[in-house]
């Protein structure tokens, strides 16, 4: 066993560990920098090298005791033993490390209140009439009776449906519950669909969704989004912070606003989270690309019930399948899931758009689909890191890149 001292953290989650004689090792797990471990692994001066096992020998000063009873044991919350403040140091020093080497200081973007219980939607499993999250790296569940980082009526109806699992019987593998800010929703998840006792059963629950489709009350949320009102049916994605997702819109929109665009492609749109804000704020038209899919259908609906429907069209088509020669643009925005984009910015390229802005959840996955803009000349202006995820090492960027920037 070798000692070495956790010194930063990588976008995919893991730590970085040094010894004494510079090799640098990877290691998994609930550290912070500061931490002096013992590892075992074959230490590589010139490799990143995995750590088979590890142990915590002395904490880092500025170490604190997790609120979570739970911490470690669910897979999520991996910054829940730094404070506040720490933990917002690491994640812009996280960002900024993978982006320095282009020559621009990202802006970070700290999380209004509320601080911790803040997340609008929490994916639970089901099994044998237990609710959790899987440990790390495994399938096994990890009973969870209440989760401290999801929004105070989150929480009530998580209680709510720790009861009610307590008294019927359940037939789905996966729960979310999910909130606008004012009403909860629940959406089961597994094969088949319920039998007439069951549903009568999980309408005592109140807002009940099954696959989608809707099963009591309604289980529809309404979202506010600078100003505007969204639907939200019950599989369609909304971002879990709903105060930080203002910030994110806000930015993206004065991104777009500063070219003054005469035409905006936003691609994997969703609801229209940024698709109707951009149209409002730009006053220009907006095409959105989204897969078929009760998302389109929501941002079709969105986009006619806040009046914006003459300034939006909607393609419902993968949007890696989508022709953007079919179209004309001079400004993209895309908010891809956490895998990235991968090879769709060189369709996009041919098309020469003054300003793309790319928006994630993933730097990995961002750092990887910009590399192709930036060798066509496009340079990085402008980078922001939205903290969308309090409690773990997770950012949201949005960066803005330019063709002929001076």
């Amino acid at each position: 066993m070798t000692e070495a001292i956790i010194t930063s953290v990588l976008p995919d989650g893991r730590r970085v560990a040094t010894d004494n004689d510079g090799s640098r090792i990877a290691v998994r797990g609930r550290l912070v920098p500061g931490d002096r471990i013992q590892y075992s692994g074959v230490p590589h001066r010139k490799k990143l090298v995995e750590a088979k096992r590890w142990e915590l020998l002395e904490p880092a000063s500025n170490r604190r005791d997790a609120p979570c009873p739970l911490s470690g044991q669910c897979g999520g919350c991996d910054f829940d033993v730094l404070t506040e403040s720490d933990q917002r140091a690491q994640r812009a020093k996280l960002v900024n490390d993978r982006l320095r080497h282009l020559g621009l200081e990202i802006v970070t973007h700290h999380a209004p209140e509320p601080w911790i219980a803040y997340r609008a939607r929490i994916k639970l499993q089901i099994e044998s009439k237990q609710l959790g999250y899987h440990a790390p790296g495994s399938n096994r569940l990890v009973p969870v009776d209440r989760c401290g980082i999801a929004r105070p009526e989150v929480q009530a109806a998580h209680g709510e449906l720790n009861r009610w699992l307590a008294e019927f019987e359940c037939p789905f593998t996966a729960v979310e519950i999910r909130s606008d800010g004012n009403r909860v929703m629940y959406h089961f998840q597994g094969k088949g669909f319920p039998s007439a006792n069951i549903r009568q059963n999980l309408a005592k629950l109140g807002h009940v969704a099954v696959n989608g489709e809707a099963i009591s009350g309604d289980p529809v949320l309404w979202l506010k989004t600078a100003g505007l009102t969204l639907r939200a049916s019950p599989d369609a994605f909304y971002q879990v912070h709903l105060e930080a997702n203002a910030t994110l819109v806000d930015l993206v929109c004065r991104a777009a606003s500063d070219v003054n665009p005469e035409r905006i492609v936003d691609l994997y749109c969703g609801i229209g989270n940024l698709t109707l804000p951009l149209a409002q704020a730009t006053k220009a038209p907006v095409l959105g690309v989204e897969r078929v899919g009760q998302a389109t259908k929501d941002l079709v609906f969105n986009a006619q019930n806040n009046g914006l429907s003459d300034c939006i069209k909607v393609v419902t088509k993968p949007v890696e399948r989508w022709d953007p020669s079919t179209e004309p643009f001079d400004v993209v925005v895309l908010d891809p899931p956490r895998v990235g984009a991968k090879g769709v910015l060189d369709t996009l390229l041919m098309q020469r758009p003054r300003r793309i802005i790319y928006v994630s959840c993933h730097l990995p996955s961002a750092i990887r689909d910009i590399r192709p803009v930036l060798l066509a000349g496009y340079q990085l202006t402008e980078g922001h890191s939205v903290d969308l995820f309090p409690e773990t090492h997770h950012v949201e960027s949005v960066l803005v890149m330019d063709r002929n920037a001076t």
